[in-house]
């Protein structure tokens, strides 16, 4: 298939919700292919919904999409040749290209009330047939009625068109009845607005979710009968899926907010990794890939028609993965937003254990809150007294560094007698409050040497 040697493609979100998952992989499809060709990514704000529209939505889009680098090349923000980039502020467009539609006998005015349509609706379902809107308004429009939406007079015949993932794609249009492009209120409908700002924008590739294949055949009918030049071609990727296989959705699936990604502790690199193997086959056993190593291996080719379950227990695999490639460093700036309390410092010194344990960022406020906290001591039985006693004696003089307490303290077990766990056990409960730590070495030298003799010996000498 010829591609055009300026491709443009986009997204065209709705600001009634916070951004999703599926707004994150369909704006990475729509990169990745617009990187590959050297084209254009833009972004379209589809803000027609009076009722649930919301500036703060709006705001959330930028910043998710941003957070995850998928920057757009023309958008409301920034300047363009084909702006304005929200439909709201389009409506003279739309009202232009609805009137020619009119004047052209390919669109009508319908003054008919909602009790009239219902009544069609109920009729066709005592017939046992499929409702199609009976056209009265076209052939026998009432009197004296002020109130109208306009219909799209569907020609019929059958609408062709390829899809990159599915290949040559037919509807009988037959079966597709007149539908409204204009509402009473005057607001297009999303199946007028988007293709209309589509052919004016010079969308040369429509990338998109599955749950838009069936709205394509009513947008290239009115494609063509506006005049305009279809997009090359469409692609149609598959539904991201909750894990019990249902759609996702974000008013269902709160957990799909982009924000508490990054809230977790989720690098963003490692979830465009993940978003892009939702869906696509590489072809390979390889699992990890950088944005360069996408850019070179994605083909719609390989893009699966079935739909892709959300897996966490991958995601959190993979972001692993991507915190032991950090460097120290990075990662301690990464990190320092989940802990606040702690200095860049400190921060710095509990990388090495901390990292090969966290599969997100948020973890270290687990490993890390007894730094800034002063847990209870746990009351202790006389043998294990004895045994922190034993522990509190051989760190006295030591230099406080980790590998210097490790050996000290592995010495102390040996002449206690008994194993690791049992003689480490108490002393981390005692030190942060919990059963389960960093290596106690770690655990000790990340703390103030006077702070951490206190603990240990408070809960050796607890008040009557």
């Amino acid at each position: 298939m010829a591609v055009s040697e300026s491709v443009r493609v986009r997204i065209a979100p709705s600001p009634t919700g916070f951004a999703h998952l599926g707004t994150a992989s369909t704006a990475l499809y729509n990169v990745l292919f617009a990187r590959q060709k050297k084209g254009t990514f833009v972004l379209r704000i589809d803000d027609t919904d009076l009722e649930r529209n919301r500036p703060e939505f709006e705001d959330l889009i930028y910043e998710s999409l941003r957070w995850l680098a998928l920057e757009w090349d023309e958008g409301p923000d920034k300047r363009g040749p084909y702006e304005p980039y929200r439909q709201s502020e389009r409506l003279d467009i739309y009202k232009q290209e609805a009137a020619r539609l009119i004047n052209d006998g390919k669109a009508y005015r319908c003054y008919c009330t909602p009790e009239e349509l219902e009544a069609e609706r109920k009729q066709a379902q005592l017939e046992k047939r499929p409702y199609k809107y009976s056209r009265r308004c076209l052939t026998n429009p009432p009197e004296g009625r002020m109130v109208f939406a306009v219909r799209f007079n569907v020609p019929g015949g059958e609408v062709v068109f390829t899809d990159m993932v599915r290949g040559e794609m037919k509807f009988d249009a037959d079966l597709i009845g007149d539908f409204i492009i204009v509402k009473s209120d005057g607001y297009p409908t999303y199946q007028f607005a988007s293709p209309v700002d589509d052919s004016l924008m010079k969308m040369t590739h429509v990338i998109r979710g599955e749950e838009h294949l069936s709205n394509t055949p009513y947008q290239l009918m009115l494609i063509d009968a506006l005049g305009y030049e279809r997009p090359v071609a469409y692609a149609h990727m598959p539904l991201i899926l909750a894990p019990d296989g249902a759609k996702l959705s974000k008013r269902k699936h709160p957990e799909s907010n982009l924000m508490l990604f990054k809230d977790q502790g989720y690098l963003p690199e490692a979830l465009i990794n993940y978003l892009a193997l939702l869906g696509w086959n590489p072809g390979t056993a390889q699992e990890i890939f950088t944005h360069d190593e996408l850019l070179q291996t994605f083909s719609f080719e390989r893009v699966q028609h079935a739909g892709a379950r959300f897996d966490w227990e991958k995601l959190n695999w993979i972001n692993g993965e991507y915190i032991r490639k950090l460097a120290d460093e990075e990662l301690a700036r990464r990190l320092q937003p989940f802990v606040p309390n702690l200095d860049p410092a400190t921060i710095e010194r509990a990388i090495p254990p901390l990292k090969t344990r966290m599969h997100k960022l948020a973890q270290a406020v687990d490993y890390l809150d007894y730094l800034w906290t002063d847990p209870a001591p746990p009351a202790l039985d006389a043998a294990t007294a004895e045994r922190v006693r034993a522990a509190i004696n051989v760190l006295k003089d030591v230099p406080w560094e980790p590998e210097a307490i490790e050996a000290v303290l592995e010495g102390a077990v040996e002449e206690s007698g008994v194993g690791k766990g049992k003689f480490y056990t108490p002393l981390r409960d005692i030190v942060t409050g919990k059963k389960v730590s960093l290596p106690i070495h770690y655990t000790l030298a990340l703390l103030p040497k006077e702070v951490a003799m206190h603990r240990l010996q408070r809960a050796t000498n607890p008040p009557d």
